[in-house]
């Protein structure tokens, strides 16, 4: 008489237990890739913001370096000179924010002043006088958008020479400007400050701090510039 073979087949509650062991794997994998992925993001994220701060920091650095007053030079020399408080550099006194700075609009930048200054260049030099009455005024403003964005901004003008002496520039001339451009993303404030306090002329401090959008990580880079013109400091967040 043959004896049927017994057949064992997986329980229910086998079945439950290996789904179970499964699914804890499955957690225990996706959360290793998520934190490599994460991990990876960051360390992309802190490069190229890196390399984006240091080219920041190079243009505001070269732009306190071409502050002057406005001049205009005519033959055989002579020089026409303005040194009012509109011409030096405008700078937020401390640190400020991107959220700070939400509503601020419709100055003709983007978001709020974190400086300004003026550069002038005369327009021709050792030309006959009639020929070397005028000059170029640049006028270089960096700014802060509630959005993380850090802004810089030039706009241009050509002025007479004998207007030079007299004039005055509370706000940006109205035009298109000529040159904008996104120096930084994801900036979590600036900071401007005098190195030398009580120094008209002291070198001026400006640091970036950008942070990854939902994470800890952070970054900073700073430039330091010295004007050719007196600091004008601010306390409030504006146009000024």
């Amino acid at each position: 008489m043959i004896k049927p073979h017994n057949r064992h087949g997986m329980t229910l509650m086998e079945i439950a237990i290996a789904a179970a062991i499964l699914a804890v794997f499955m957690v225990g994998l996706f959360s290793l890739y998520r934190g490599g992925s994460k991990l990876s993001n960051a360390t992309l994220w802190a490069q190229q913001t890196i390399n984006k701060l240091k080219l920041a920091c190079r243009e505001i650095n070269s732009a306190i370096k071409k502050s002057t007053y406005p001049a205009s030079i005519t033959f055989p020399g002579d020089i026409s000179e303005n040194t009012g408080a509109d011409f030096g550099l405008h700078h937020f006194n401390g640190t400020m924010y991107a959220t700070q700075t939400a509503g601020i609009n419709g100055s003709g930048f983007a978001g709020a002043k974190v400086f300004s200054l003026t550069e002038s260049t005369p327009a021709k030099i050792g030309f006959a006088a009639a020929d070397n009455r005028d000059a170029v005024l640049v006028y270089h403003v960096v700014s802060l958008e509630d959005n993380g964005e850090l802004h810089y901004g030039r706009w241009q003008e050509t002025v007479a020479g004998t207007s030079v002496a007299g004039m005055a520039r509370p706000s940006l001339p109205t035009g298109a400007s000529t040159f904008a451009t996104v120096l930084a993303r994801d900036v979590e404030s600036v900071t401007c400050e005098p190195t030398s306090v009580g120094n008209a002329r002291s070198p001026l401090l400006v640091r970036i701090t950008c942070r990854i959008p939902n994470g800890e990580t952070s970054r900073s880079e700073q430039a330091i510039g010295t004007p050719n013109v007196d600091l004008v400091p601010h306390t409030n967040i504006g146009g000024w």
